[in-house]
């Protein structure tokens, strides 16, 4: 193996060089008009206005407060495209904050979506997407996740060393975010540089065995400036599964300027990498996750890889004209580079009613080595004026992206098979081959302006309306099979809603939302689909948020529908996809979070779904799967986590998720069953800098099924304790 990964290497090095001078042509024009722009916006700049509310921070002249830091309850989103507080935004908002990161030991994205209802995770695919997969709201979202409101395009799985919090917009947001986004948006807040010097350094250990550290520093200088580096590095095993390794670390130092002042530039740089043996689960049988120990690994070490770079630089610059109008633009250059080879189990021929002991299992193996290379920028303006007696609300923006992306494949013959029951980690290779199957590159430019208007009728009553367009225009290379492909759609994303204030600490609103899925969203084409339409959906959802206790204690709920109108099916007689089929999700929502009182802090939430596929001619293993239900949808998910200060110095808490039963395809053949996993904490302040905590992860060991995909599924944890040390000064 080792001459063959040399050449992966060579290719991927070859790969990286062409995608390297196509990125420095268009990153030259956009680097010179943002200090263009940023010059610009020194020389006009104004004395230092007073801090616009919702703007999360308060700057004052020598003082910074961390507002919200420590609180479950966050009141004000991060993004610029959402101008109001969350109370009276009227849509669906789930945010995870620092401090609910840190007490449950949410080490990656995946822990911290895990627990939120309405998102369900999806195990990896051989020769598609791999890192971090899920759905939300019923509709795959791994093409919809974000950070700091510019879109992550890496098949990676993401660590939170650098995250302030986790937003999830739930509903359709193309209106904002353009492409994707039926179930909503994920978006990734990271740690920033601020004007109160603060520093960190945090260390864990825990069963498998594994260990993690991480360090955070944020100095202050000259007045206006200040520079915040996070560090990373966790290796270890994974409790209840055998072989399963990983590594992990990172860098992310950032530096900001003009923090005290109207304009601020902010450039920051992140870097991750991992080297893991990748698992994927079991195989299903006899409808459902195979009968088996769900330790058993049925990969193989001495062959299976995953490692992954991914480096991400980010400029960013902020300028508040006055009170009433503030601007922002992004620019971001990241580079992914992703090696892997990895192991399918599946159950050989069709065993019937023969006994566990006889069936074997395959594990021919997927090799793919892949680069993906994107400039993206975003540029966003918020502005309040009047017109007559009515306030209005202006948010309007422009985003413009060149993505690229190169991937070989290889398969493998001559893998030998092994036991269902008693896999063997050691196999013999040496009659192994291996064969290419697909060798291609793809390139999107994309392009979309818009603009939101909220006005405000009378101090109770708001209305809302907005439009999008967008251009997305695709060309793919299948290198393989000699074909050239290309596609380029236009699409147009209302939004209206309706809003309803009796109080300040009362809102209900009704609104109405529309995204598109083109058949190129994830940068690849096919010649059953390129001459496909955008499937499109449309979202009706009504809500009500209500403070208490004088904003200490927030209770949203909702009800929504949506519907993806013209679903892409397999037209029976011609073999191309068509946008004859139709599906819909309809459901409700409780989300509780907040201070009861104090000291003690909750976080309760529920999710409903009703999914169903209501038009389609596709037939999947001889099923018509019209009428079924879509994949990978838990009906009903939960999830609670509360903590309670028992004095300054001691801290307990618990909680638990549940997941109702899912489908691992849209045939319903295979079902994965439900569980409910309980996690418990206890920390003590000997100290005022010093944090001792106690995690107890699936505290009575319940075997579970965390991550599905049609053909195999991952089981989840198995009882973990952490033990971690926290210094804060």
């Amino acid at each position: 193996m080792g001459a063959r990964s040399r050449s992966f290497r060579r290719h991927i090095r070859r790969r990286r060089r062409a995608l390297y001078r196509t990125l420095g042509r268009v990153l030259g024009g956009s680097v010179g008009m943002s200090l263009a722009l940023a010059a610009e916006a020194w020389a006009q700049t104004p004395p230092a206005a007073p801090p616009q509310e919702g703007t999360g921070d308060v700057a004052l002249p020598g003082v910074e407060v961390r507002g919200q830091r420590n609180e479950f309850k966050i009141e004000e989103p991060s993004l610029y495209k959402l101008p109001d507080p969350i109370q009276q935004t009227p849509q669906s908002i789930t945010v995870i904050p620092e401090r609910v990161l840190d007490e449950r030991t949410m080490f990656t994205l995946r822990d911290a979506l895990r627990t939120v209802p309405g998102i369900s995770l999806t195990a990896g695919e051989a020769g598609g997407r791999q890192g971090d997969n899920l759905t939300l709201r019923g509709f795959p979202a791994g093409n919809d996740i974000y950070i700091d409101g510019v879109r992550d395009l890496g098949q990676y799985a993401r660590d939170t060393f650098n995250l302030e919090s986790v937003e999830v917009l739930k509903g359709p947001s193309s209106v904002l975010f353009g492409r994707g986004s039926t179930g909503g948006i994920i978006n990734q807040v990271s740690k920033t540089p601020r004007l109160t010097p603060f520093y960190e350094l945090s260390g864990t250990v825990g069963s498998g065995p594994q260990g993690r550290a991480t360090l955070d520093l944020n100095q202050p200088f000259g007045g206006s400036a200040a520079l915040r580096l996070n560090l990373m590095g966790f290796k270890g095993d994974t409790p209840g599964r055998d072989e399963v390794t990983s590594e992990r670390w990172g860098v992310a130092p950032s530096f900001a300027i003009g923090l005290d002042g109207p304009t601020r530039l902010i450039a920051s740089y992140f870097y991750q990498g991992d080297d893991n043996l990748p698992d994927y689960g079991l195989p299903y049988l006899r409808g459902g996750p195979a009968p088996v120990d769900t330790e058993n690994f049925y990969g193989i070490p001495s062959r299976d890889y995953e490692h992954d770079d991914v480096h991400i630089g980010t400029v960013r610059l902020e300028h508040d004209f006055n009170q009433n109008l503030r601007f922002r633009s992004t620019l971001r250059l990241a580079l992914i580079e992703r090696g892997s080879l990895v192991s399918i189990p599946a159950i050989v021929g069709n065993p019937g009613s023969a006994p566990l002991s006889a069936i074997q299992v395959s594990r021919t193996g997927t090799q793919r080595a892949q680069v993906d290379t994107s400039v993206l920028n975003t540029t966003e303006l918020v502005a309040r004026f009047d017109t007559w007696r009515f306030k209005h609300t202006l948010v309007a923006g422009f985003d413009a992206s060149r993505e690229l992306s190169a991937v070989r494949r290889y398969t493998f013959t001559g893998v030998p098979t092994t036991e269902l029951l008693n896999p063997g980690h050691d196999p013999d290779l040496s009659a192994m081959g291996r064969v290419k199957n697909f060798d291609g590159s793809s390139a999107a430019t994309a392009v979309g302006v818009y603009a939101v208007d909220e006005m405000a009728l009378t101090e109770q009553w708001k209305i809302m309306g907005g439009l999008r367009y967008d251009l997305f225009d695709a060309d793919f290379r299948n290198m393989f099979l000699g074909q050239k492909l290309s596609r380029t759609d236009e699409a147009l994303s209302p939004r209206a809603a309706l809003i309803f204030l009796p109080t300040k600490w009362q809102t209900y609103y009704f609104s109405y939302g529309t995204s598109f899925n083109p058949s190129a969203e994830a940068l690849t084409l096919a010649l059953n689909n390129s001459q496909t339409e955008p499937e499109k959906n449309e979202t009706f959802e009504l809500g009500a948020k209500w403070d208490l206790f004088d904003g200490a204690l927030g209770i949203r709920t909702a009800v929504f529908r949506t519907y993806k109108n013209n679903a892409r099916v397999t037209d029976p007689v011609l073999g191309v996809q068509v946008t004859n089929g139709k599906q819909r999700v309809q459901g409700a929502e409780l989300e509780v979070v907040g201070r009861v009182r104090p000291g003690w802090n909750v976080w309760l939430s529920y999710a409903y779904l009703d999914s169903r596929i209501l038009e389609s001619t596709d037939v999947l293993n001889g099923v018509p799967v019209e009428g079924k239900r879509i994949q990978n949808v838990p009906e009903h998910t939960a999830g609670l986590w509360t903590t309670y200060d028992i004095t300054p110095q001691w801290q307990v808490g618990g909680g638990a998720v549940f997941v109702d039963k899912r489908y691992a395809n849209n045939d319903n053949l295979n079902v994965v069953p439900s569980y409910v996993r309980g996690d418990l904490t206890a920390a003590y302040r000997p100290i005022k800098p010093l944090e001792l905590r106690f995690n107890v992860i699936n505290v009575s060991d319940e075997r579970y099924y965390d991550a599905i995909h049609p053909s195999h599924v991952v089981p989840g944890n198995a009882r973990t304790f952490l033990l971690t040390g926290t210094w804060r000064f």
